[in-house]
């Protein structure tokens, strides 16, 4: 909260602190937007939408870990149940492939905290540099950079988690058709654990797919950077990522 109040005051002083008297903002407010004006105003829209994720995403951690808890107990239950016959083996798979989806979901949920925090970080930054404070652009730019890279970090663990997910959705509709056929599973049942399958494998997929792009879509260089203020001559080409 108090990262949050340092953006928003930071942002309002710059846009309103050289204003000295009211008929002045008033003659001043006709006038067109400027750039920075234009910047000011997205700043504080940014930065109340990272300290609103910076919450989501504490929440997420709790709630895998609530349903890691509650499934670990399901898990040892089916054991003990297998153990003396009393359930198929198809039964212990599905709980153990839920407990390791859980398990790969508290991987992401906890790098999507890091990226969060790590780009909320960076918002301060941006709060002193608004505020009139000096903030060196190399300085700033490692700070989004590592918001950038830990974004691109968790994607590997997303496609894993992605992959564990539809394992799971794959047996628990290969179980339910088994049960259908026995009578002891309903046709929207089935049919609901079969959509689950179908976008839990689109998901897996999709991810999969690209991996490969985050580093390569938007990702400026420190060079790149420094160029938007600097001279460049016409026809000059953008320097090469790094």
């Amino acid at each position: 909260m108090g990262m949050r109040m340092a953006i928003a005051a930071a942002a309002v002083s710059a846009a309103l602190g050289t204003m000295s008297a009211a008929s002045a903002q008033s003659r001043d407010a006709a006038k067109p937007v400027s750039d920075r004006q234009v910047a000011v105003m997205m700043f504080v829209d940014y930065g109340r939408s990272f300290g609103y994720q910076s919450t989501l995403a504490a929440i997420q951690i709790d709630v895998v870990k609530a349903q890691m808890a509650r499934d670990q107990a399901l898990l040892t239950q089916k054991e003990e149940l297998y153990r003396k016959k009393a359930i198929p083996l198809v039964e212990l798979e599905i709980a153990r492939l839920k407990d390791l989806w859980n398990r790969k979901q508290l991987v992401v949920a906890e790098k999507s905290l890091a990226t969060v925090s790590a780009q909320y970080q960076a918002m301060g930054e941006m709060a002193k540099h608004f505020g009139g404070v000096n903030v060196p652009v190399d300085a700033l730019y490692a700070m989004f950079r590592r918001a950038w890279d830990a974004g691109c970090e968790k994607g590997p663990d997303e496609v894993e988690a992605m992959r564990a997910w539809a394992a799971f959705a794959t047996k628990s509709a290969e179980r339910a058709r088994q049960l259908n056929r026995l009578g002891r599973e309903t046709k929207t049942a089935l049919l609901e654990k079969q959509m689950q399958q179908t976008i839990a494998q689109a998901n897996y997929e999709q991810r999969a797919s690209r991996l490969d792009r985050c580093r390569t879509v938007l990702f400026p260089s420190l060079d790149d950077i420094v160029l938007v203020d600097g001279p460049r001559a016409t026809g000059a080409e953008k320097p090469s990522e790094r």
